[in-house]
């Protein structure tokens, strides 16, 4: 983080809590699961619980009870997700089938393919300039840049889809600008 100057009066201790920037350590960290399309913009986000791994069972209760419906509601033709190892388990694969979730075939290690990405740098980086101090805080600034992510943000993401492959294939699978 960047230094900053303060000025105060002469006499006034430097450590006075009126000229000091209060930091946080070890900030607090929130795991977070969202989708969107580019015909609709964000759809939800969820908040995995502290101290939860995400695996196979709770990643279908996920999809089942935060992708489904905005799935449907936004009209999505593709389900996009990495290959993570609750994305790739045998129960999310039948549950993806058998409610008609057709998903895109991901390669093993791709992070420049995947938009997403570009939305968490996004909001990373926006958080970064909040500075929330406890993990309420944090969810409500995340909730609240995610909902006002705009619709041309994230149909501009999902357009880039074809030249995010173009170049990944043409790099032959080494670091793209994405």
């Amino acid at each position: 983080m960047a230094s900053k100057t303060v000025r105060r009066p002469s006499g006034v201790s430097r450590y006075d809590p009126k000229y000091t920037v209060k930091t946080v350590k070890h900030p607090d960290s929130v795991m977070v699961w969202g989708s969107f399309s580019g015909y609709k913009g964000s759809g939800g986000l969820y908040f995995l619980p502290k101290n939860v791994t995400m695996k196979g069972a709770n990643y279908i209760e996920v999809l089942r009870d935060h992708l489904l419906l905005p799935y449907d509601i936004h009209e999505c033709e593709v389900f996009m997700q990495d290959s993570a190892p609750a994305h790739r388990c045998k129960a999310v694969t039948k549950f993806l089938t058998d409610n008609n979730i057709p998903v895109l075939d991901w390669p093993g290690n791709s992070p420049d393919l995947n938009p997403i990405e570009n939305a968490w740098n996004k909001m990373k980086n926006a958080i970064a300039k909040k500075r929330p101090t406890n993990i309420n805080e944090l969810k409500q600034a995340l909730t609240k840049l995610w909902v006002d992510l705009d619709l041309s943000y994230f149909t501009n993401l999902a357009t880039s889809m074809p030249n995010r492959i173009e170049m990944v294939i043409s790099y032959k699978g080494n670091m793209t600008k994405y």
